[in-house]
């Protein structure tokens, strides 16, 4: 408990330094290219639109469909919340996210701090509020504005707490989607779920799936195969070896290729 207390005491102390030394200068980039600078953007949900404040005060209304791009200034206390969190200090970060998402809803902010959150809540072993951090964001954000990162978080959660008929929807619709990398990753992930009921024959397409049907997005074929290796290791297929030659010679650069390299 003193070990936590302490760290608690830390990460406030840092956010209390970061509010000091804040100065923002946020903006907003519309769909006709103009853009708009001020000291803070603010969202208004009952009107749906953005409003940004001038430095004498003033504010300026962006109508929700007339936003292309936010640029928000990095919250006091956000770094600090990630550093505890790589330390493994789970119950100093997570109040600091909490307050975080909840102040900079549709702010850029919320998105990477719940993300953060369920990180958190997955090494706290809890996933139901893994779940929970990720899902008002998966509810109340455009989908074009949700990440492919944070949708692989979404599922990683619904996985944990064994919600797996959210789950199948979830990747379903991805896959009817038009976006090849969110399908690749999809495809991964039922692969995944497959694996962990032990039908390896589906998780085995599934994984040459996401390499096959989805060619343009290569960022996730090096997981795929390596996972498809480990499977046929099991089945004591020979073809494994193959696979991972292709990871090596094809995707040198991904870290699934340096691992691989370091065990050879």
């Amino acid at each position: 408990m003193k070990h936590n207390t302490n760290g608690i005491a830390i990460l406030a102390l840092g956010v209390l330094l970061g509010v000091l030394a804040s100065a923002s200068a946020d903006k907003i980039t519309k769909t006709d290219g103009k853009e708009l600078t001020g000291v803070r953007i603010k969202w208004f949900e009952t009107r749906r639109e953005y409003q940004i404040e001038a430095a004498d005060g003033s504010m300026v209304p962006v109508p929700e469909d007339e936003v292309d791009e936010l640029d928000v200034a990095k919250p006091a206390g956000f770094d600090q919340a990630a550093q505890a969190c790589a330390a493994k200090q789970y119950d100093a970060a997570i109040p600091v996210l909490e307050d975080i998402a909840n102040r900079y809803k549709r702010l850029t902010w919320d998105g990477k701090a719940r993300e953060l959150l369920a990180t958190a809540y997955f090494g706290k072993k809890d996933f139901n509020k893994a779940v929970s951090a990720m899902s008002e964001l998966m509810d109340n954000t455009p989908k074009d504005q949700i990440t492919d990162q944070q949708h692989v978080v979404y599922w990683t959660a619904l996985m944990g707490a064994q919600k797996t008929a959210i789950l199948k929807k979830c990747l379903n619709d991805a896959l009817a989607g038009s976006s090849k990398t969110l399908a690749a990753l999809a495809y991964i992930q039922r692969g995944d779920m497959a694996r962990g009921e032990g039908k390896r024959d589906e998780a085995l397409l599934d994984y040459l799936r996401a390499v096959l049907v989805t060619d343009e997005a290569r960022e996730s074929h090096p997981e795929a195969l390596v996972k498809a290796a480990q499977l046929l290791d099991e089945l004591r297929d020979p073809r494994a070896d193959d696979l991972r030659k292709r990871v090596m010679t094809m995707y040198p650069d991904s870290a699934y290729a340096r691992k691989l390299a370091g065990q050879m």
